[in-house]
Formats: C-alpha cells, structure tokens, sequence
C-alpha cells in the first residue's frame, strides 16, 4: 500500500512539473501603448505563440503562459522599437498582423503573419524601455 502510495505521488508530482505555468511580469515604462507577443516551447517538439498583450505607457501586468514550464523557453517580442541587447539570443517566429493569437502550428506561409525575432528572457520580469530620443 505505501509503495502504492509513493507511486502515486511521484506521478502527481512529475505531472505538475510538466505542466506547470510560467508567469511573466511585463512593465511598459515606454511613454506610448506597446503590444508584446511571446514564443514559448510547451514541451520537446511543440512551440506556442501568443499575442498582442496591449501595455499602456507606464502599465504594468503580469503574463501567464500555461503548460509552459521554464522561463528559459520564452522569448519575447513587442512593437514598440525592440533594441536586441548584444549577445542575446533571439529566434523568428511569425506573429498575426494586428489581430490577437494564439498558435501552437507554424504559420510561415500564412499571408496574416509577419516574420519577427524575439528575444529569449532569463528572468520572469521584462521592461519596454521608453523608446522617445531625447
């Protein structure tokens, strides 16, 4: 019975690892509305894409992304004049012309979409950085 048990629990366990949710805080400290989208691996061979999460200037709201489990299998992208940092590591993905999505199917020949390169994340936090010269 107590062998039964462990069983049990380290497959309960094992499924909530695996389908476990990542939870992206996104600051817009930008001075105009900005719309992010996020490309996430769910498992070994599915990626998700999802977007537009609309931020307002100065907004600030969290991103939940289900049945992805590591912030390191996100990358992100938004409108507002991304800067690629240096040595970041950044994968295409197509994203639907001004109109929410969620993909989890390659959409590369679908005339809706744009090509964009996303920025992978390392942490659960991001900040659009304002994008006015000054």
């Amino acid at each position: 019975m107590v062998k039964k048990i462990l069983i049990a629990a380290s497959a309960l366990a094992l499924s909530s690892m695996c389908f476990a949710d990542v939870r992206l805080d996104v600051k817009n400290a930008s001075s105009e509305d900005c719309s992010v989208a996020l490309h996430a691996r769910a498992d070994k061979t599915r990626w998700i894409t999802q977007g537009w999460y609309v931020f307002v200037a100065d907004e600030e709201a969290p991103i939940i992304l289900e049945g992805v489990s590591d912030i390191h299998n996100v990358y992100l992208y938004h409108d507002c004049n991304m800067q690629i940092p240096e040595g970041a590591e950044t994968k295409k993905a197509y994203v639907k012309i001004n109109r929410e999505f969620n993909d989890d199917i390659p959409k590369d020949d679908d005339r809706d979409y744009q090509e964009e390169t996303f920025i992978r994340l390392n942490t659960p936090t991001y900040t659009i950085e304002n994008t006015q010269n000054h």
